[in-house]
């Protein structure tokens, strides 16, 4: 028992109760600072009650004491003949008098009630700041001061020990290890275990443990991290790499885009939603599997490109954007190099692939274009909807992310954002921030969701492996469960979204990105 009397629960919580909630229109998620002011207004309302108990007694005496002087005998009509009637009205004004003063004791004690939940939020309050510092931050700071050490150990070795932070740090390396390489055998399941216990362990921490080696990195090249701190400089420091590296990649600025037919497709089709529009926000987010090689049969780097017609005739767009599919640098743009310019705010060739679909699909400057990603797609979605020169060429009617390190950019305001995360997928702590770190705004929301904490199976499953924490069947399930909670920080930002996605007509156009040399 607590020292308030309640229970905490013991085991895994239901699904629902696994999501938080940050930014948005209204209240935003558990802080402490929010509990004192819950506080604050809880003992206004004490207050109040309190004064209403005093008002009823007031009012009571005023009613109550004519009709007991006629009771008395005191007759208060010209011929003194009505006493009688006193009499009878004696015993409804006692009852009535009687209900008065219940009625205020009752005020009263809820008054009480008020008081005592005001200081049992205070001592939350105080608990978890206390918790959060003593613990947390203690484990948290040990952690980024370790990889510190780590990234400046890497950086200080020059050429090759970058090449191996860059492999050591790489997120998505880690994910297709833990999804595809080590398979059969006793030692695989060994692997599977251990990597299972370190993903559950480390993965609160992996924003501290990134935002260390990204500082300790740039600190020790700042000249090739353009002099950026923190983890915007080691990603810069490490982009110089991949694009410098002869064995990894060259430094080609070009880049095309074309478009792709049934016959590029591996199943000789293109998907099957390609002439209907997205329902809602969920399915827009399950329609980018997709365009994956491994799913539908897509070629590498596709992204897709709807043009949505609605019932009054207005023209939207929504813009699908897949994740990394080559850790190291590929002869195409979703691949760690573009990650990693991606996080340090360098040219990059995933926002330029989507500006180039964009535009030879046509889209008008005052039709709004909606973009969904996964991973790099939703990083590159941001960035480029955080950029003053897309938003003057195009009307940005919303973003949805998932699984994408979006932390350290600002979007515009009055664009509807929408970000989707989970602890334990990693990936989207690879900018050195927490879901609670990222910008709160009322236009922006980002909904968290820890799998390890869920009583459903397949969420404890998928807390144990990167790959399946990062996938979009997670994500869409988190925003599943946050909207069927009727927060209405998440229902407002996706009507806001979805309202752009579904129309009385739709079409789609393909696209695949390739590097091009100079």
């Amino acid at each position: 028992m607590t020292p308030f009397g309640i229970t905490p629960p013991d085991g895994p919580r239901a699904p629902a109760d696994t999501v938080t909630v940050f930014g948005g229109a209204g209240a935003t998620a558990v802080e402490s600072d929010s509990v004192r002011r819950a506080a604050a207004r809880v003992a206004g309302a004490a207050d109040d009650l309190r004064a209403a108990a005093a008002q009823v007694l007031a009012a009571s005496g005023d009613v109550v004491l004519p009709g007991i002087a006629g009771a008395a005998g005191t007759s208060w009509l010209p011929d003194g003949g009505l006493g009688w009637a006193g009499a009878l009205l004696a015993p409804a004004a006692r009852a009535l008098e009687e209900a008065a003063h219940e009625a205020a004791r009752n005020l009263a004690a809820h008054a009480d009630l008020c008081d005592l939940l005001g200081w049992r939020l205070l001592r939350a309050a105080g608990l978890y700041e206390e918790a959060e510092s003593t613990a947390e931050r203690a484990i948290g700071a040990l952690v980024t001061a370790g990889t510190f050490g780590v990234g400046a150990a890497f950086g200080s070795l020059g050429w090759a020990g970058l090449v191996g932070a860059g492999v050591a740090g790489g997120a998505e390396v880690a994910v297709r290890l833990a999804g595809g390489v080590l398979t059969g055998g006793a030692s695989a399941a060994v692997t599977r275990r251990v990597g299972a216990y370190a993903t559950r362990g480390l993965a609160p921490f992996s924003d501290e443990a990134f935002a260390g080696l990204g500082s300790g990195i740039g600190l020790a090249q700042p000249g090739l991290g353009n002099g950026r701190p923190g983890v915007a400089g080691g990603a810069g420091v490490l982009a110089h790499v991949a694009r410098e590296t002869p064995v990894l990649g060259n430094d080609d600025s070009g880049l095309r885009v074309t478009r792709l037919g049934p016959e590029d497709f591996a199943y000789g089709a293109v998907p099957a939603w390609s002439d209907t529009g997205a329902w809602s926000v969920q399915e827009a987010l399950a329609r980018i599997d997709d365009l994956y090689p491994g799913k539908g049969g897509a070629p590498e780097a596709t992204i897709a490109v709807q043009r949505v017609t609605g019932a009054d005739g207005a023209v939207s767009w929504t813009v699908l954007v897949p994740g990394t599919q080559s850790a190291l640098p590929a002869d195409h743009p979703l691949d760690g190099r573009t990650d990693l310019e991606l996080v340090a705010g360098q040219a990059d060739g995933g926002t330029e692939a989507i500006e180039r679909a964009l535009a030879d699909s046509g889209g008008g400057p005052d039709e709004p274009v909606t973009i969904v990603g996964h991973s790099l797609g939703g990083i590159a979605a941001a960035a480029l909807v955080s950029r003053a020169g897309f938003a003057e060429r195009y009307r940005v009617g919303g973003l949805v992310t998932a699984g994408s390190p979006t932390g350290l950019l600002a979007t515009p305001p009055g664009v509807p954002v929408l970000h989707l995360e989970t602890p334990e997928e990693v990936v989207a702590h690879t900018d050195g921030r927490s879901a609670a770190e990222n910008p709160r705004t009322r236009d922006r929301v980002t909904v968290v969701r820890s799998l390890r904490d869920s009583t459903y199976a397949g969420d404890r499953t998928a807390s144990e492996n990167v790959s399946l924490a990062h996938s979009l069947t997670t994500h869409v399930r988190t925003l599943d469960l946050a909207i069927g909670s009727g927060d209405p920080r998440v229902t407002e930002v996706a009507d806001r979204i979805g309202s752009r996605l579904d129309g009385k007509a739709a079409s789609t156009v393909f696209y695949r990105a390739e590097r091009a040399g100079p």
